[in-house]
C-alpha cells in the first residue's frame, strides 16, 4: 500500500463493508497506511490454531476462507464457518485471546487486506454502530469490553417508527396510597376519596398494615349511590380483592403488562413487592394511559365490550398495528409480547362470551361445570405475536357419569364455534395448530390428566414429541384452579418418571442450529446449502424445548415463558449463568427478527430469505447459532443427550 491511488482504492472497498462504512475517511486512509495486501492460493493456510496472533485483522477482499477446528480426537476437521468478500478475520484478540481459536484455509484463491488491530480498535470504539457490529461477531449479549452492545435503533434493525423507550423508564412520583382499614365506613372512604382524581381507589388494609383490599370511586357510584349498600356499611363489605402487588420503581412497562395480564385498573404498589409489604401508592390506569404506548389498555377495554366479530376483528388490527409501530428491536419484544399476549386473551375471553349467549339463546344452557380457557404453546408462553396458529383449548370439570356425554357434546360445540369466531376475528391455524374444536384439546379434567400421564409414562409410544406445546399451559379465561391441579399432577407424574426429561433433552437435540451465512444462503455443518432460514427450527425451537425440560427438571410451572423459566433457573457456576444470559439474547433476538417478517410480509414469520438481512443481522444471528450449540453441548453433558441432525 504504497501509492496514494492504492490507497484510496482500498479505503473505497472498505467503506462498502462494516464496520468500516461507519468510520470517517481520514480514519479509513490511516488504517490503510499501516497495512498490507496479501495474496493466498487455493488451499493455503492463513493461519493456524494455536498459532500466535500477528498484529492485524484481516478483511477479505476477495474469495472464500473456512474456518476450522477438530473434534475431540483430534484427527477429524469440523467445519466452523465459512466467510467471504467483506468478512473480518482475527477479531478474537479482542477478547484477550492471543493465540488463534480456528485454522483458517483458503477455499479459492483469495485476497486480504491486512489492517493495524490496534488502531482499528480505537476507531471503532469512538463510532457506535462501528462498535455494535463488531459486538456481533462475539455473541448477542456479550462483547469484548469497551464495545457498544447495546442495538442501535436504526432504519436497518426498524420495522415501526414509534418505539416504547418509555416503558424502560421508571414511573416518576407515583400518587400516594389513600388507605382505610377494614372497619371504615364507606361514607369515610368516599370522602378520603372526594379530592382525588378521577378513577382513584383506596386500599383496606388490615391492623397489621398488609392490602387486603380496593375500592374505587366506579364501585362507590355502582353499589353505594344505587343503594345497594347503606354509608354506614364497612369497607370490607365493598372492596374488591387485591390480585397482585408490585414494587415501587419499576418500569412503566412492568406496570402497564401486568394490567392487561389481569384486566384491572388499578395496581397496588408496596416497597418491597409483596402482598405483606408496606402500602406506598395505587398506580391507576389513567396514570398511563397519558403515555401514548399505552393504547392497548383502551383496546383491551373496548374488546370487553365489543358487540360482534367484526368489531373484535377491528380492535384486532389495531391492536397488531401498535405491535408493529413499537417494534423497533429485539429489546422491544420484552413489552411487546405480554402485550401481544393480553390482547389475544381479550379476544378469546369476548369470543367466548359471545359464543355461549349464541349458544344460549338457541336454547343450549352451559353445563353446571367448572371450566377454563387455556392457551397452548407459544401463546401459551406468551411468545406469539402474529395471527399465526393461536393455540387454546378448555378444560371442563369432571361431570357426573350420565352427564358426560351432555357436557361433551356442549363444550366441543362451543370450541368448534370459538374456533371458527377466531379466524373470522383473523387469525390462522395451520396443520399443526391446536385448537377448542378439536377433541385432542377439549377435555374434562380428568381426560387430561390420562392424556398427561401417558404422554409422561410412555413418551415414545405416545409420540410426545408432537404434544411437547400441551405442556406450556396458560389459563385465559374461567376457573383457573383447574389448570393448577393439571400442573400439579403433571409434576407428579414426572416426578414418578425419571427417564421423562432427560427423553425430552434428547428429542431437543434433533433441532440443530445451521453453522452460517454465505452468500445468500444458509450453510449447515456439513457445508449443505439451502435458500431460507428457519428461525423456528435454527434457534427459537431448541432453546423452547430445552428451557420446558430445564424447568419441569427444576419444579418450575410458572412461569411459563421460555425467557421466564430461563431466568428462574439457579445455574451451577459463572460459566452457566454466562451460558444462560446468552441464550436468552439470542432467543429474543431470533423472535425479533420472526415478528418483524410475520408483521410485515403477514406470515408466521419463520422463513426468512438470508439474501434480506443486513450483514449486521446475519452475525447476530450467527451468534445466536453458536450459543443454542453451546446450551445443546451443556445440555448433553447435564443429561446424556447427543446432538443430531
Amino acid at each position: 500500500m504504497k501509492t496514494a491511488s492504492i490507497a484510496y482504492r482500498v479505503a473505497d472497498f472498505l467503506r462498502r463493508h462494516p464496520p468500516f462504512q461507519y468510520l470517517d475517511e481520514s480514519e479509513l486512509l490511516e488504517l490503510v497506511a499501516g497495512g498490507r495486501v496479501l495474496f493466498h492460493e487455493d488451499g493455503e493456510l492463513v493461519f493456524e490454531r494455536g498459532q500466535k496472533r500477528r498484529p492485524y485483522v484481516y478483511v477479505i477482499q476477495q474469495g472464500v476462507v473456512r474456518l476450522v477446528d477438530y473434534d475431540e480426537s483430534g484427527a477429524k476437521e469440523v467445519l466452523r464457518d465459512v466467510r467471504g468478500e467483506g468478512d473480518l478475520l482475527g477479531v478474537g484478540r479482542y477478547l484477550g485471546i492471543v493465540e488463534h481459536t480456528y485454522t483458517a484455509r483458503t477455499e479459492t484463491e483469495v485476497i486480504l487486506y491486512a489492517l493495524p488491530a490496534a488502531p482499528l480498535w480505537e476507531q471503532i470504539k469512538r463510532h457506535p454502530r462501528a462498535s455494535h457490529y463488531l459486538a456481533a461477531y462475539f455473541t448477542v449479549a456479550i462483547a469484548p469490553p469497551g464495545l457498544e452492545g447495546d442495538s442501535i435503533r436504526s432504519d436497518e434493525l426498524r420495522l415501526g417508527r414509534r418505539p416504547v423507550d418509555w416503558m424502560a423508564k421508571p414511573v416518576d412520583e407515583p400518587p400516594s396510597a389513600v388507605t382505610c382499614g377494614l372497619e371504615t365506613p364507606v361514607r369515610d372512604v368516599a370522602a378520603r376519596l372526594a379530592d382525588q382524581p378521577p378513577g382513584a381507589a383506596a386500599v383496606v388494609i388490615d391492623a397489621e398494615g398488609t392490602a387486603r383490599g380496593l375500592i374505587s370511586t366506579r364501585v362507590l357510584s355502582d353499589r353505594v349511590a344505587s343503594g345497594e349498600l347503606p354509608l354506614d356499611a364497612p369497607a370490607v363489605q365493598l372492596m374488591a380483592p387485591v390480585l397482585d402487588t408490585l414494587r415501587v420503581g419499576l418500569p412503566a412497562g412492568a406496570y402497564l403488562t401486568r394490567m392487561l395480564e389481569l384486566q384491572v385498573e388499578h395496581l397496588v404498589l408496596t416497597n418491597d413487592g409483596s402482598r405483606l409489604g408496606k402500602v406506598c401508592s395505587v398506580l391507576a390506569r389513567r396514570d398511563l394511559t397519558r403515555i401514548e404506548a399505552a393504547a392497548p389498555l383502551a383496546i383491551v377495554e373496548d374488546m370487553a365490550r365489543a358487540g360482534g366479530i367484526y368489531e373484535l376483528s377491528r380492535l384486532l388490527a389495531q391492536g397488531q398495528t401498535f405491535i408493529a409501530g413499537g417494534l423497533t428491536d429485539a429489546e422491544s419484544l420484552r413489552w411487546l409480547a405480554p402485550m401481544a399476549t393480553a390482547l389475544y386473551a381479550a379476544v378469546l375471553r369476548r369470543v367466548v362470551v359471545l359464543v355461549e349467549g349464541a349458544l344460549l339463546a338457541e336454547g343450549h344452557a352451559i353445563p353446571d361445570l367448572k371450566h377454563c380457557w387455556v392457551f397452548f404453546g407459544s401463546a401459551g408462553r406468551g411468545e406469539l405475536t402474529t395471527l399465526y396458529d393461536l393455540d387454546h383449548g378448555l378444560i371442563y370439570d369432571e361431570p357426573e357419569p350420565d352427564q358426560r356425554r351432555a357436557a361433551r357434546s356442549y363444550f366441543l360445540e362451543l370450541g368448534r364455534r370459538v374456533s371458527s369466531a377466531l379466524a373470522a376475528c383473523g387469525f390462522v391455524s395451520t396443520a399443526k395448530g391446536i385448537v377448542s374444536g378439536h377433541p385432542s384439546a377439549c377435555r374434562s379434567i380428568n381426560e387430561w390428566e390420562i392424556g398427561f400421564s401417558h404422554w409422561i409414562h410412555d413418551p415414545i409410544e405416545s409420540c410426545v414429541y408432537r404434544a411437547t406445546s400441551f405442556f406450556d399451559l396458560r389459563p385465559v379465561h374461567g376457573d383457573c384452579t383447574l389448570v393448577n391441579r393439571l400442573q400439579q399432577h403433571i409434576h407428579r407424574e414426572k416426578d414418578h418418571s425419571m427417564g421423562f426429561v432427560p427423553l425430552l433433552v434428547a428429542d431437543s437435540m434433533a433441532n440443530l442450529p445451521p453453522l452460517t451465512f454465505f452468500r445468500g444462503l444458509v450453510i449447515d455443518d456439513n457445508g449443505r446449502y439451502t435458500e431460507t432460514l428457519d428461525l423456528q427450527r435454527a434457534t427459537l425451537q431448541p432453546v423452547v424445548d430445552l428451557a420446558r425440560a430445564l424447568a419441569l427438571d427444576a419444579g418450575i410451572d410458572h412461569p411459563v415463558g421460555t425467557l421466564e423459566r430461563l431466568q428462574a433457573l439457579t445455574p451451577d457456576d459463572q460459566d452457566a449463568v454466562l451460558l444462560v444470559n446468552e441464550t436468552i439474547a439470542a432467543f429474543r433476538n431470533a423472535l425479533f427478527y420472526r415478528t418483524r417478517a410475520g408483521l410485515s410480509r403477514h406470515c408466521d414469520g419463520n422463513l426468512v430469505e438470508p439474501s434480506t438481512l443486513t450483514r449486521l443481522e446475519q452475525n447476530l444471528l450467527k451468534s445466536g447459532f453458536r450459543t443454542v450449540l453451546q446450551l445443546m453441548e451443556y445440555m448433553g453433558k447435564r443429561y446424556g443427550a447427543t446432538r443430531r441432525r
